[in-house]
C-alpha cells in the first residue's frame, strides 16, 4: 500500500485517534508540497530564507538560530497573526454514507483536524464552532498546542444527530466576531440556500475571508438508476419510496438548483466555495483548500 493510498478515506477510517489521522494527512500534504505550487493558509508552510545584511534584526527567527547557529527569516512572518474559525456541521444528515464509505461527519472532522494542525503549527489562532440547529460548542481562538489538543478532543467526542439550521448558525457566529479573520465552514449545506447566503453575507460584513466547503457523499449527487430506493430523511424521519430513474432525476435536478443558488451567492460575495466528495483522498482535498486560501492572501 502506498503512502498516498493510505490517506484515502477508506484506509484512514480505521484509525480512531484523530490526532494521528491529522498528523498523517498533514505529513502527506507536506510531501506533496515539494512537488506542487500549493502553499499554506497564512504563510509558506514552515519555510525560511537566509537573513540578508541590512534587514532588521527583529526579522530573525531566534529559535531557528539557536538550533542551527545561522540566521534565518521566517517567510511572511508578518502574516502569522491570523484568527481563524473552523465551523463544522454536526447535524444528523452529516452521518450519511453510502457503499461503505466514511460518513460525511467523520470526513469533515478529519479534514478540520488537519486544518487546525496546520494553522496552530504556523502559530495562528484557531477557534472551533460545532453546529446543528444552533452553535452548541464553541472554543475561542487560541494558538497554543493545548488549543489543538482541545479542538481534537471536542471533534472526537462530538456526534452528528440533530436537525440543521446552517444559515442561522453561520449568522449567529458572525454576530460574535470582533476582528478580521478567516472562517472555514465544513457542511453538507442541507438548508435553504437563501439562509446560507445571508449568513455568509454577515461574515463578509464582519471582514472575514470565507472558505465554504461543501462535504457530500458521491451518491448524493448521482443515484444509480437500476434499483428502487426506500429513502429516509435522517433529520425528520420521513420516508419516501422511489424508483431509480425518478430518484436520480429528482436528486440531480435538486442538487443542481441547490448548488447554483449557493454558488451564485458565493460569487457575489467573493466567498471561495469548493465541493469535496467523501471518496476524495484527504491530501488532494487539503491541497485544494490550501490553494484556495493562497488566492485570498
Amino acid at each position: 500500500m502506498s503512502h498516498l493510498s493510505f490517506l484515502d478515506p477508506e484506509h484512514v477510517a480505521p484509525i480512531r485517534n484523530l490526532n494521528l489521522r491529522a498528523k498523517l494527512i498533514v505529513e502527506g500534504m507536506i510531501a506533496g508540497l515539494h512537488k506542487s505550487p500549493y502553499h499554506g493558509f497564512s504563510a509558506e508552510f514552515s519555510e525560511y530564507r537566509p537573513y540578508q545584511t541590512g534587514e532588521s534584526a527583529r526579522a530573525i527567527d531566534w529559535r531557528k538560530y539557536a538550533k542551527t547557529d545561522r540566521s534565518y527569516v521566517r517567510l511572511f512572518e508578518d502574516e502569522t497573526n491570523l484568527f481563524a474559525h473552523l465551523m463544522i456541521d454536526k447535524s444528523a444528515s452529516m452521518g450519511f454514507s453510502a457503499e461503505g464509505r466514511m460518513n460525511k461527519f467523520d470526513y469533515a472532522r478529519t479534514l478540520a483536524a488537519s486544518i487546525a494542525w496546520i494553522l496552530i503549527r504556523q502559530r495562528d489562532a484557531v477557534a472551533l464552532a460545532a453546529f446543528d440547529e444552533r452553535v452548541s460548542t464553541y472554543l475561542p481562538p487560541r494558538s497554543t498546542n493545548l488549543q489543538l489538543k482541545n479542538i481534537l478532543t471536542v471533534l472526537e467526542r462530538t456526534v452528528a444527530g440533530a436537525p440543521t439550521r446552517c444559515g442561522a448558525s453561520i449568522d449567529r457566529l458572525a454576530r460574535g466576531l470582533r476582528r478580521r479573520g478567516l472562517t472555514i465552514i465544513l457542511s453538507d449545506l442541507f438548508d435553504d440556500p437563501r439562509d446560507i447566503v445571508q449568513g455568509l453575507r454577515h461574515l463578509r460584513f464582519k471582514r472575514q475571508d470565507v472558505l465554504l466547503l461543501w462535504v457530500i457523499d458521491p451518491q448524493e449527487r448521482d443515484f444509480p438508476r437500476h434499483r428502487t430506493y426506500h429513502l429516509r430523511d435522517m433529520e425528520t424521519g420521513r420516508t419516501l419510496l422511489l424508483d431509480g430513474h425518478t430518484a436520480s432525476r429528482f436528486l440531480r435536478d435538486g442538487v443542481a438548483r441547490h448548488y447554483s443558488g449557493i454558488e451564485a451567492g458565493c460569487r457575489e460575495l467573493k466567498v471561495d466555495f469548493a465541493v469535496i466528495e467523501t471518496d476524495e483522498p484527504f491530501v488532494h482535498a487539503l491541497l485544494r483548500v490550501l490553494q484556495t486560501r493562497r488566492r485570498l492572501c
